[in-house]
């Protein structure tokens, strides 16, 4: 292996591409500029299929992308082989790459919220920067680490779940985050109001079973109900782009966010409450009520919703990913 490059972008196994991870566009977006800004630049990936004694590299749009079985026995013998490049490590990737404990490399870690559980049970052996992909996980990080941790937002790529949408359909209301304790009273008071359209109940964050047997016994006359419980994020994004509105009565202080991104880039419309994190995330005080206010009130903002046309969103990446690069080189320097 001849090539010496400067930057190595870690983005994990390619087939894990839900909204919690960058899609390969926004990861090419990056290599490229990173590559327009002087360096010379590769991506690594996870790949179980290749030989667990070889490195492959093959090439995308000019960018090499080498795969491995092995990262952990094969990082730092590619390091040398490479030139020993600055290490970008994607979020949501530490337990693919165990680098905590990798010395060796000038490494910057962009943290998402299932590398918290990864930073609770190992410390930093070596020197790294931190990043976040979101200032909950910003927070958590530091808590952990007793490090400085910058919160830096992903470019906002379209997740490959919303390259085959259908139309919303303007009768389905989704609702994400409703528990028995903040959301699902309004939620059934709102079902039983409006028997014209359909609500879909998103099982995200997980119920308990305690809390999903209440729902189900309290729901069991409204007859338009419809209940989905993804497997994962990109499961969850395919059922709420079903949806023209999307109720959001309450949220838990943890759990995936990127979903409120990717439905803004579907042309979604997000209703929420007053509720804890809502409003901030949801960021549109247009789009908040109280949690107290009268059904008539959440029905005059819901059909003012359902009447706006879908306008998604599809955002060429390559404008977040130079900011990106241009902090990456800074903070490598």
């Amino acid at each position: 292996m001849q090539s010496k490059i400067d930057c190595l972008i870690a983005a994990g196994n390619e087939v894990l591409t839900g909204p919690q991870y960058f899609a390969a566009s926004s990861i090419l977006a990056l290599a490229k500029a990173l590559v327009a800004r002087g360096q010379r630049t590769s991506i690594l990936l996870t790949d179980n299929t290749v030989d667990t004694a070889l490195v492959t590299r093959d090439s995308s749009d000019g960018i090499d992308i080498y795969r491995s079985s092995h990262t952990l026995s094969s990082l730092p013998s590619l390091n040398l082989a490479l030139g020993q490049p600055r290490l970008l490590v994607l979020p949501n990737q530490l337990a693919d790459y165990d680098i905590l404990r990798t010395p060796g490399f000038t490494a910057t870690l962009w943290l998402g919220e299932d590398d918290l559980a990864v930073l609770g049970d190992h410390s930093l052996a070596v020197p790294m920067r931190l990043w976040a992909d979101s200032d909950h996980v910003a927070d958590r990080a530091g808590q952990l680490t007793q490090l400085a941790v910058e919160t830096v937002t992903p470019p906002l790529g379209p997740s490959p779940a919303l390259a085959d949408l259908r139309v919303p359909d303007a009768s389905c209301v989704a609702v994400v985050g409703a528990r028995p304790r903040d959301g699902i009273a309004l939620t059934l008071a709102l079902a039983r109001q409006r028997k014209d359209l359909r609500f879909m109940v998103i099982d995200w964050p997980r119920l308990t079973a305690t809390e999903r047997q209440q729902f189900f016994a309290r729901a069991a006359d409204s007859g338009n109900i419809d209940w989905r419980r993804p497997d994962g994020p990109v499961a969850m994004i395919a059922a709420l782009a079903e949806a023209g509105v999307i109720l959001v009565p309450a949220l838990q202080p943890i759990g995936d966010r990127a979903w409120i991104r990717q439905m803004r880039l579907a042309g979604r419309s997000l209703l929420g409450s007053d509720v804890g994190a809502v409003p901030a995330l949801i960021g549109d005080a247009d789009c908040i009520l109280p949690a107290s206010a009268p059904a008539d009130l959440w029905w005059r903002q819901i059909d003012r919703l359902r009447r706006l046309p879908a306008a998604a969103l599809m955002p060429d990446p390559a404008s977040s990913c130079d900011a990106i690069a241009a902090r990456f080189l800074t903070d490598s320097a």
